[in-house]
């Protein structure tokens, strides 16, 4: 030993200096060392989410609910704007469907004439029709039961109106009747067959023969949309 050194003995040399015999596992680390190291290493991992990442998630959730809300809203508001649209048609096919089946049964009284007058209200048509029919209600039973009134079609404002007079010589309006047909009514237009003349006129004189062949033409408008116009083809006289 050199004066001022101090050796210490090798972990690879016995005391007496002679190589040590070494196994691989005398090298390898410990399972206790690897499982402490691996537990610090997955507490490191399962710390959490960071508020960042929390804030993405929730700020990418509520995008995608308001995507599928505003989807599921218009879907529903569109099947509500179809059903209402075809509910609104089937009513007026109906009327206008009432209004051909009184008129199919007219009949020409000389004391109170078909009258056809061609008219505006702002601008759009609003046409007067005057007829005597037979009974107070519509369609050939209504016909052959009844008695003759007198029907009166026009429109005003945005309403289409039926008067009805059943005492047709009375001198006063208590037997006069007044329904309303339709609303939300923009034009109301009557068009007439002249057979004689195999043409359409937009008037009716008084003093001619009843019209073979009528067309009803009925405008009608739903705030915020465009006007649509539903046509009725009547053929006079058919009963």
């Amino acid at each position: 030993m050199a004066a001022g050194r101090l050796d210490l003995p090798s972990p690879l040399l016995t005391m007496e200096g002679k190589p040590r015999e070494a196994s691989i596992d005398s090298m390898m680390p410990t399972r206790s060392s690897t499982h402490a190291e691996s537990g610090r290493t997955n507490l490191q991992h399962e710390g959490g989410f960071t508020l960042v990442e929390a804030l993405l998630a929730i700020a990418l959730l509520a995008t995608l609910g308001a995507i599928v809300f505003g989807s599921l809203l218009t879907s529903t508001q569109v099947v509500d704007a179809g059903r209402a649209a075809a509910s609104r048609e089937q009513t007026i096919r109906r009327v206008l469907r009432l209004m051909a089946e009184e008129l199919a049964v007219g009949v020409k009284e000389p004391a109170n004439p078909w009258v056809g007058m061609n008219g505006t209200q702002d601008g759009q048509a609003a046409d007067t029709l005057a007829f005597v029919t037979i009974g107070d209600g519509f369609g050939a039973q209504s016909a052959r039961e009844g008695e003759m009134v007198r029907v009166i079609y026009t429109r005003e404002g945005d309403r289409l109106i039926r008067f009805v007079r059943r005492n047709l010589y009375g001198l006063n309006d208590e037997s006069v009747d007044q329904v309303n047909l339709a609303t939300k009514v923009k034009g109301f237009n009557v068009r007439y067959y002249h057979a004689p003349g195999r043409m359409w006129v937009d008037e009716w004189s008084s003093t001619g023969p009843i019209p073979t062949v009528l067309l009803l033409e009925i405008t009608f408008q739903e705030p915020d949309a465009e006007p649509y116009t539903i046509r009725e083809w009547v053929t006079v006289g058919v009963f």
